[in-house]
């Protein structure tokens, strides 16, 4: 499988280098946008790491312009620790992961397990999302894209309080959300816990954790990581 990495810190793109490769990764690097985007229409790599912030063209010009040219290549954004507005910008162009610098091991092992599935995959991955009981437990499977029109609601969470104090949000590993998406996410578990409820988010990816615990989420549920796998060679 090949990779592109496209930052422009040297050190960085041979931390990558070094580390892909050793999992038997084609290894591609480039030092800024533009290079990147030559590259990538040469090699057609099936997965993308891009800085967000680089001199000239930034990480989510570079990010549009290759899901426009391919919609099956993933797009793994790197940004800066905190960065969440830009995290969100990357979110909404269909950004397939996340990772924050500096960069740490198990959160590219994540972005990988998680880019090697979706890039299996013969077509986006279609929104759905189920309710069940189990027990006294309220349950919402979640599949594909969350966004805004998932039916999340105020008078939803009240209803759901009213027959269980506990509910559970079982994420697919193909999961993924968009600005819309946490913002209604993040409405419907305030009215939860207003309520007195409790609420377990489970099955998320390590650099899904992080991202929650940045944008306040994890003050309001409970964050479950899903089964830890290392990428395939």
């Amino acid at each position: 499988m090949k990779i592109l990495i496209i930052d422009d810190e040297k050190p960085t793109l041979s931390m990558f280098r070094l580390f892909l490769a050793a999992y038997g990764y084609e290894v591609h690097t480039a030092e800024n946008g533009d290079q990147g985007l030559q590259i990538f229409e040469l090699e057609k790599p099936e997965i993308v790491f891009t800085d967000i912030r680089m001199p000239g063209m930034d990480g989510l010009e570079v990010l549009d312009r290759i899901r426009k040219a391919d919609p099956k290549c993933q797009v793994v954004v790197i940004t800066g620790h905190g960065d969440m507005e830009r995290a969100l910008e990357a979110m909404d162009l269909g950004a397939s992961d996340f990772i924050n610098k500096p960069v740490e091991r198990q959160a590219l092992n994540a972005a990988l397990v998680r880019a090697e599935k979706r890039a299996s995959r013969s077509e986006e991955p279609e929104f759905h999302f189920k309710v069940e009981r189990e027990n006294d437990k309220t349950i919402f499977n979640v599949e594909g894209r969350l966004s805004g029109d998932w039916g999340g609601s105020e008078l939803q969470a009240a209803e759901v309080i009213s027959n269980s104090n506990t509910i559970e949000f079982r994420f697919h590993p193909d999961f993924s959300i968009d600005r819309a998406g946490v913002l209604k996410l993040t409405q419907f578990l305030q009215t939860v816990d207003e309520k007195g409820g409790h609420v377990r988010l489970t099955g998320l990816s390590f650099n899904y954790i992080r991202f929650f615990e940045m944008v306040g989420i994890h003050k309001m549920a409970q964050l479950i990581p899903g089964k830890d796998e290392e990428p395939g060679i």
